[in-house]
């Protein structure tokens, strides 16, 4: 693979796990580090350009590529051109820019001609890395009015202001020189596809981050894929890359179960093993959250006595009812912009009560997944007349939705709504 595609990956899978909308030179810089490894400049290591990353975003969908961080990564057809390049853009990142200018990268294959300019002082640049930064520090009450908005989950609300009442007190007791009792920071989500287990969790790590149980208060998500290498000696290298990228903030591992489920040659173990060895070497500044399915998620957890030890809270995430989806179908619409009467709502939950029976079932993916299909469906209604009136621009109606089907078979063909 060749230089640029290596650095782009690398830079892509870093703007996925800080949940960016783009791809920016900050991550191409990213990229470019990993990448180069031991060859990158001695004064630009990860530990150093992770601060450049924060804080997190909430994008869901796969990132775009900037115009600035593809100029960035047209300079990287050689070492020495990706090494300019991350020195230009690390220099301008500390400066406050976003947008490195041009370095001198030696010969390209360009276009156009190259002004030559004076190197930055990767030195200096690298002296002004925010790294001890003084991070802004949301209101805690702020974050759990978001909670409460959330539609539904109303045990899992208990539950995650008793998380904070449990810190909070803490935090008194060493104010006071007394001892802390034992409110581990790590959690198991228990529960179905499409409960809000990943949602949540984003919102405890800002909680965590407020709270001053984290330094940062940002969410990496991973599954197994991100976690096990398929050869002796790389797992343990995944492994410590991704708590690295979390520190400070919470680790989410969705599916964790997943790890105890490999074939006799597997690295699985190996991905716990040392998970549960950087949760200890890290304990002060990181949190761990794991989910999945409620039976496999207690098998997961028995089956190392490490995990054991560290996952002693979870919380189950029960499934939404009718009504509640009915509520994120109309939340979902809100959003887009699209106008729903109590007529469209009503026939939402008809879908809901029949879909449960489909294998799989969504939960919130379905609402998400009905609403996709009816707004199609909203769409050739308006345009099949070659004219568009402005009440077909924002207005769905109960026929816009997905007729039931009598079989289950069917439902899922033609309402797709098996887990994405």
């Amino acid at each position: 693979m060749a230089l640029q595609d290596r650095i782009l990956d690398e830079a892509i899978a870093a703007a996925k796990r800080w949940s960016h909308e783009e791809v920016e030179p900050r991550h191409v810089l990213w990229g470019i580090v990993r990448v180069l490894g031991s060859s990158a400049p001695a004064d630009l290591k990860p530990e150093a350009i992770r601060p450049f990353l924060e804080p997190p975003g909430v994008a869901v969908s796969p990132p775009t590529i900037s115009a600035a961080a593809q100029t960035v990564l047209d300079g990287c057809v050689s070492t020495e051109g990706a090494t300019a390049q991350a020195r230009s853009v690390a220099a301008a990142l500390a400066s406050g820019s976003s947008t490195p200018a041009a370095p001198d990268a030696g010969p390209q294959v360009t276009s156009r001609p190259v002004v030559a300019q004076a190197e930055p002082d990767a030195t200096s640049a690298a002296a002004e890395l925010p790294s001890s930064r003084p991070v802004a520090r949301e209101s805690i009450a702020s974050i759990l009015a978001e909670l409460d908005a959330l539609v539904g989950l109303a045990p899992v609300k208990v539950e995650v202001r008793r998380l904070v009442a449990v810190q909070r007190l803490n935090a008194e007791r060493r104010r006071n020189d007394l001892p802390e009792v034992d409110g581990s920071a790590h959690l198991v989500f228990t529960g179905d596809p499409g409960t809000g287990k990943t949602t949540v969790a984003r919102l405890i790590a800002r909680l965590y981050g407020a709270l001053g149980v984290v330094s940062q208060g940002h969410l990496v998500e991973a599954t197994r894929a991100d976690l096990v290498a398929g050869y002796v000696g790389q797992t343990a290298l995944k492994v410590q890359d991704l708590v690295l990228t979390a520190l400070g903030g919470v680790l989410f591992v969705d599916e964790a179960y997943a790890l105890a489920r490999g074939e006799l040659v597997d690295f699985g173990d190996e991905a716990v093993a040392m998970l549960v060895k950087m949760m200890e070497d890290h304990r002060d500044n990181l949190a761990v959250i794991v989910a999945g399915y409620r039976e496999e998620m207690w098998d997961f957890i028995r089956s190392n006595p490490g995990l054991r030890s560290r996952f002693t809270h979870y919380i189950d995430f029960p499934n939404y009812d009718a009504a509640e989806l009915a509520l994120i179908f109309e939340s979902i619409a809100g959003q887009a912009r699209v106008r729903v009467d109590a007529s469209v709502l009503a026939r939402v939950g008809e879908l809901v009560e029949e879909a449960r029976s489909v294998e799989d079932f969504g939960n919130a993916r379905f609402a998400r997944s009905l609403f996709e299909r009816a707004y199609a469906n909203m769409a050739a209604r308006a345009t099949a007349d070659d004219r568009v009136d402005p009440d077909e621009l924002d207005v769905m109606i109960a026929a816009d939705l997905p007729e039931i089907e009598s079989s289950s078979a069917d439902r899922r063909r033609r309402i797709g709504f098996g887990a994405n």
